[in-house]
């Protein structure tokens, strides 16, 4: 995951539901932060332990940041399902658990352990998505459009 692609998950995630996408400067090198924080998480681990690790870190700092003008809870779930879906795995972000870990990620009302244990155990493996990042994150907004708008509202 890169920081361009954060930044168009969340324009997508927005424009949903009418609000407007909104990014500062120190918000901007924050993300760019979070992504390389992201890609350096877990280097010493196996494939199949790094990648529920890093996707929960990526979701957790993505909710609790604020980093977004509005959509940041949506975007976590998005970038979240995107990153797993590149890495062979999935996680179906309708699912209530899920979805409130990363709510109460957004509120400081739950640790990233407590996140890394809800994905850990409601991820499976998926083929890979070889699409690149727009094409996946497209995907996987349209397969999510009135999940993404009704949690938005």
């Amino acid at each position: 995951m890169d920081f361009p692609t954060l930044v168009v998950i969340n324009k997508e995630v927005v424009t949903l539901t009418g609000e407007l996408h909104e990014l500062s400067k120190p918000d901007s090198e924050k993300l760019e932060s979070l992504v390389e924080d992201v890609a350096s998480r877990a280097d010493n681990q196996d494939f199949e332990e790094a990648v529920p690790e890093k996707a929960s870190l990526l979701v957790f700092k993505i909710a609790s940041g604020q980093h977004f003008h509005a959509g940041n809870k949506r975007t976590a779930l998005v970038a979240g399902l995107t990153f797993l879906r590149k890495n062979g795995y999935t996680i179906d972000i309708k699912k209530p658990k899920f979805v409130s870990a990363v709510d109460k990620a957004g509120m400081a009302a739950v640790s990233l352990e407590d996140l890394y244990e809800v994905v850990r155990d409601m991820i499976s493996r998926s083929p890979t998505e070889r699409k690149g990042w727009e094409n996946a994150v497209r995907q996987v907004i349209e397969s999510n459009r009135r999940f993404l708008k009704d949690i938005g509202s």
